[in-house]
């Protein structure tokens, strides 16, 4: 049973900053900066990136500092009541789309094992990043960036609820950020509301959307407070962890591709690559970018693309014969036929002998709100895109109905969840 409780959060205070600078004070997740957007919001003293970059900004003592200063001049203030956070998110994919809102809930959920299927993962990690996470959970301890994760509702009860507590009075933050997205953040502090959110949640399996690298770090804080407190059998603090969640239901909810981006490998690698390719695959070759932008837009399944940059080349592979991934990853497997799983294991493994340590140092990833064909054109360094199309939210409920975790960055969650707007310590302080 998942097991979801209200918390009195942290957030900026708009009395100290007001409505025209508050916007600037929060951040999207860590691991989405890029060095441009890091050096904009730096900018001001107060963003929260100032603590969740804080490795780079000196060392995370230092950065655990910082934010507690900020609490202590009354900067970051602390609800007076238990609250769910209502979070809406209104945003164009293009200028020329249809605006879509998105509303899910901030709230805390009870730590789980993987293996008591409560709360699923649904793609591979690199551990590397899950440790950077811990020293800082460590250092500020709190939870300060949100985990994304998303339940399904088919009754939207939740929602309903949800809706009717957009009040003007409850309404906490109202801000536009740098890519035109418009958050707005209300509390829900009635208990009858609190209660109905919990019991129609309980019976659901979460899935992680985004944060798979901070839940797996709140996991392993809660094994090691709860070791040197002799396993405990009331509950702690750090069997607690921070999330918004979002109806996979919601037509705001939008899963995004991420592209591959291949570089720096033996210009003897490339030779002759699109006649190993045909081995497996049908391979439809295009006279420029266009051609092969708008086959994509309507192509089969098990199809994607790729731009071979020294020799100027565009095309589409689409898998001939299932059985191929059958064998290499064996029957049992439920993603077996994912685009992304296709890519690894039959195109960048065994046709370009790329193992998993390679890829770690010769394949970049871009998400899918840049334009990839743009890096294709323009970016030398690298010598092969991969164009990829957005996995479909029926296989990723499929891959966590198993157990099985998709290939790393199979998908991209759009709009992210950003940081600062609630945010929640351990322990909390005295009124």
């Amino acid at each position: 049973m998942a097991v979801l409780k209200p918390f009195r959060g942290y957030r900026y205070s708009e009395e100290k900053f007001g409505k025209d600078r508050i916007g600037a004070l929060f951040a999207p997740p860590y691991d989405v900066i890029s060095e441009r957007l890091q050096e904009k919001l730096r900018q001001d003293p107060l963003n929260i990136v100032h603590v969740t970059l804080g490795k780079t900004n000196g060392n995370y003592e230092k950065a655990a500092r910082l934010f507690r200063s900020w609490i202590d001049r009354g900067e970051i203030i602390q609800e007076e009541k238990p609250a769910f956070y209502i979070y809406e998110q209104i945003y164009r994919l293009n200028p020329e789309d249809d605006v879509r809102v998105r509303t899910g809930f901030v709230g805390l959920v009870r730590l789980e094992e993987f293996e008591k299927k409560i709360i699923m993962p649904h793609e591979k990690t690199m551990p590397k990043y899950s440790l950077d996470r811990l020293e800082l959970l460590k250092v500020t301890g709190g939870n300060l960036e949100q985990i994304f994760g998303i339940y399904n509702d088919a009754s939207g009860e939740i929602e309903r609820l949800l809706e009717k507590s957009k009040t003007e009075e409850n309404l906490l933050i109202d801000f536009i950020d740098c890519q035109e997205i418009r958050h707005r953040i209300w509390s829900m502090t009635a208990a009858g509301d609190i209660n109905t959110v919990r019991r129609v949640m309980n019976p659901r399996t979460l899935i992680i959307a985004d944060g798979h690298h901070r839940y797996e770090t709140s996991l392993m804080y809660r094994r090691e407070i709860r070791k040197k407190l002799d396993d405990p059998l009331e509950e702690i603090p750090e069997d607690l962890v921070m999330m918004t969640l979002v109806n996979l239901k919601n037509p705001g909810l939008l899963v995004l591709p991420t592209h591959r981006l291949v570089h720096d490998l033996p210009v003897n690698t490339l030779e002759g690559f699109l006649d190993r390719c045909r081995t497996y695959c049908e391979v439809i070759p295009f006279s420029d970018q266009e051609a092969m932008e708008n086959f994509l837009a309507g192509s089969p399944k098990r199809t994607f693309g790729v731009y071979i940059k020294p020799q100027n080349v565009w095309a589409a592979l689409t898998l001939r014969e299932v059985s191929v991934m059958d064998r290499l990853l064996g029957r049992e497997n439920v993603n077996r036929y994912l685009d992304t799983s296709i890519l690894h294991e039959l195109i960048l493994k065994k046709i370009l002998g790329i193992d998993e340590d390679m890829q770690a140092n010769n394949v970049d990833y871009l998400k899918g709100t840049k334009d990839v064909y743009a890096v294709a054109r323009e970016d030398n360094h690298y010598q092969l895109v991969f164009v990829m199309k957005p996995t479909p939210i029926e296989d990723i409920e499929q891959a966590v109905a198993h157990a099985q975790r998709m290939p790393q960055k199979s998908s991209y969650f759009y709009p992210k969840v950003w940081t600062g707007l609630v945010m929640r310590l351990l322990e909390e302080r005295a009124r």
